[in-house]
């Protein structure tokens, strides 16, 4: 007795499998299509929960002391819910018009006197059709420095009326050291812009070289116990972190950060916000204040930031690498074992014996391929690993030092 068959005939047979292959294909595309918005929502829900979390914990340990809004309390501890402390800078604008103007100012100056040296050059005088010239050019610069005059005067009288409708904030230490400044309105003074361009962030104003996140972290991590020195209300930041002694798991720690970061209004921050600060971050426990800006990120010219390196001398440290790539970057949770991204160990060896067998990093060193992808991630993407896992904005959180010193670490995993 024959089988009995659904299809009967060997057309509809073909037919059939066509439809379904075709199908199935069609099922794939889609799910490929759809991917990147799965993925975005997962991370989504995920950084919910983990702002969620962080919410609860920091209600029940940091409230106490800043604040149950983040507001801060006088004397006791900063505001975390604080443009301030989110880079929003009050008269950063004012200021920039100000720098770049005096800037300008120095140029226009000196361009002026080289043309008026060459007017009265005695020895080698120039010909009347030059002096004509001359005369031109310098009428020219003179109005341009009358330009950049005004500019900062107008620029000064700006900052000084955002000052004004601070007040309240600047008595709550917006500005440490405020009564340093002996006039806000003499430009001429180049430690008033000094001032300002390392107290307008509390970042710059601790001279702080990577990014917000790293910073909280770091500081929850750690702690701060000389802060008892400048808050005379505060019994001092201890270390919250398990690693330090602490009782808080590295996630939790990493909960806590995003529910601070979620404060963060970007470009929204307004008067009313600083104004509701009830206490700002003073000065390090020793008093001192950074005197220059915080170094340049790294950036993610691979060639240009290994230039840098040759000319500057830059040699990373694998032991301070090793605290960077585990506690302030969290490089160590997805790369453990190769759970989400590569294992940590053997790393270099891979890179050498693997990665640059590959064409496209004909001529690549180890170095090279390391700065490629924490800085450029993206450019390439290990097989059986997801895109889009690892943050594209390494170059911008690190300084050339902390990439050097996390590159150190890994060429000694063998």
């Amino acid at each position: 007795m024959g089988r009995l068959l659904f299809i009967n005939t060997i057309d509809s047979r073909i037919l059939a499998g066509i439809t379904m292959f075709v199908g199935m294909m069609i099922l794939v595309g889609w799910v490929a299509i759809n991917e990147e918005s799965r993925m975005q929502s997962f991370v989504r829900q995920h950084n919910g929960r983990s702002i969620e979390r962080g919410a609860e914990l920091f209600a029940s340990l940091c409230s106490e002391c800043h604040g149950e809004e983040g507001y801060g309390q006088g004397d006791r501890a900063p505001g975390l819910n604080n443009p301030h402390l989110f880079g929003y800078d009050a008269v950063g604008a004012q200021t920039a018009a100000i720098t770049l103007a005096n800037r300008a100012l120095v140029r226009l100056n000196d361009n002026s006197e080289t043309l008026l040296a060459e007017f009265t050059d005695a020895e080698n005088p120039p010909s009347e059709a030059r002096q004509t010239e001359i005369l031109a050019a310098i009428e020219d610069l003179e109005a341009q420095i009358e330009e950049q005059q005004a500019a900062i005067t107008a620029a000064v009288a700006q900052r000084v009326e955002a000052l004004n409708s601070l007040d309240t904030a600047t008595d709550n230490d917006l500005f440490p050291l405020w009564d340093t400044v002996v006039d806000i309105e003499t430009t001429a003074v180049d430690e008033v812009e000094v001032f300002f361009n390392t107290n307008g962030t509390r970042l710059a104003q601790v001279g702080w070289a990577g990014d917000l996140h790293g910073y909280i972290v770091t500081t929850l991590i750690h702690g701060r116990p000389g802060s008892v020195n400048v808050y005379p209300n505060g019994t001092g930041m201890a270390a919250w972190s398990q690693t330090a002694g602490g009782p808080l798991r590295q996630d939790q720690i990493e909960d806590l950060a995003a529910y601070i970061m979620n404060w963060d209004k970007g470009e929204g921050w307004t008067t009313e916000d600083f104004i509701a600060v009830q206490q700002y971050g003073k000065p390090l426990a020793d008093g001192s204040l950074p005197s220059e800006p915080p170094p340049p990120p790294a950036g993610d010219d691979v060639a240009g930031i290994l230039a840098r390196w040759a000319a500057e001398e830059v040699v990373g440290s694998a032991t301070s690498g090793e605290l960077l790539y585990d506690a302030e970057y969290g490089c160590t949770d997805c790369h453990r074992n190769g759970a989400s991204a590569p294992d940590t160990v053997g790393t270099a060896s891979r890179i050498l014996n693997e990665r640059l067998t590959l064409p496209q990093f004909a001529g690549y060193t180890v170095e090279q391929y390391l700065v490629e992808s924490i800085t450029r991630p993206g450019d390439y993407v290990v097989d059986s690993y997801s895109s889009g896992l690892m943050p594209s904005n390494f170059g911008v959180r690190m300084t050339d030092q902390q990439l050097a010193d996390i590159v150190a670490y890994l060429l000694t995993q063998e």
